[in-house]
């Protein structure tokens, strides 16, 4: 699915900005924001995947970003990344305990993935957050203390890693 939707975008010219592709229970998810070429309208791009749709019996929707929902060069440069991992047994208000700490802080959540691992018997929740901050804000020290009370209240192990600004 995956080679044959990029396969399109290729032969139109898109360029994928952003993507998240996932499995969910027993369906796969693609979103994508493209930057399309002058000549390629959004009708034009759900015309060319029509073939594709009937035949992988796929749903795809392909609509325009508003001007404000694109990010701009100058958002991205007052802003701070961090990733936030946890893996732990499994139960109730994990992703509630942890989002709701992140909010009180002023992160914001740009990417959250989980999934049950384990067995039936064993269950071990994995969790991923991608978060964004203003640089203002030191990461490590505003959230470590909290993050370290999370672990012990949830029994869970939590991992922080600070985005290098040198790889953006």
């Amino acid at each position: 699915m995956v080679a044959r939707t990029t396969q399109v975008l290729f032969e139109t010219g898109c360029n994928i900005a952003d993507s998240s592709m996932t499995r969910l229970g027993g369906e796969f998810t693609v979103m994508l924001i493209l930057q399309l070429p002058p000549a390629l309208t959004p009708t034009a791009l759900s015309q060319r995947f029509q073939p594709l749709a009937e035949h992988m019996e796929l749903h795809i929707q392909v609509q325009p970003l508003s001007a404000g929902d694109r990010p701009t060069a100058t958002q991205n440069n007052t802003l701070q990344s961090a990733t936030l991992s946890l893996l732990g047994a499994d139960q109730p208000g994990i992703v509630y305990r942890v989002t709701q700490f992140l909010a009180d802080q002023h992160c914001n959540i740009v990417d959250l993935y989980t999934r049950v691992l384990g067995s039936a018997h064993q269950p071990i929740y994995s969790m991923v957050i991608e978060v964004e901050a203003p640089a203002h804000i030191d990461l490590q020290q505003q959230l470590q203390p909290g993050l370290t009370q999370l672990e012990t209240l949830l029994h869970v192990e939590i991992h922080l890693r600070l985005a290098d600004s040198a790889l953006m």
